[in-house]
């Protein structure tokens, strides 16, 4: 998709952004996907989809289905956010994305043509109802 000025590819980016602002609110992540030993091998019922990896195409497909934007759309969204996500990778900086977590970058090596970037993901763990000093049972008593 071509578009004739940067105010359209924004309103373009906006409308994309709000659409799937206002599915986000109705979609909360299910406990029952996390599994209770974390050294256990994710399973295929994990997030509805077989385990490995998350190819862009299905990254495009889940965000058009969680959104509802079209797929022409979404596409130039999503690859402009990986383009910036791995252009900050490679000047080493430290993302902070919320729900996706803390990225540091540990070390870069450079390897012939490829580039190999050791990073350290950290994420809230999800919270867990009836937990021990959670809630607001915990603040009555």
């Amino acid at each position: 998709m071509t578009y004739s000025s940067k105010a359209q590819r924004s309103a373009s980016v906006a409308t994309a952004t709000e659409a799937c602002d206002a599915e986000e609110a109705d979609v909360a992540p299910s406990l029952e996907t996390v599994p209770d030993d974390p050294d256990a091998a994710p399973d295929a019922s994990v997030g509805g989809a077989a385990t490995g990896e998350l190819d862009k195409k299905e990254l495009v497909d889940r965000v058009v289905a969680r959104c509802g934007v079209k797929k022409r759309e979404a596409k130039p969204s999503v690859e402009a956010a990986l383009a910036i996500l791995g252009e900050a990778l490679a000047e080493g900086r430290e993302l902070r994305l919320e729900p996706f977590g803390k990225l540091k970058v540990s070390n870069i090596k450079t390897r012939g043509e490829k580039r190999v970037i050791n990073a350290r993901l950290r994420q809230n763990a999800p919270q867990r109802p009836g937990r021990a000093g959670e809630g607001p049972e915990a603040a009555e008593d």
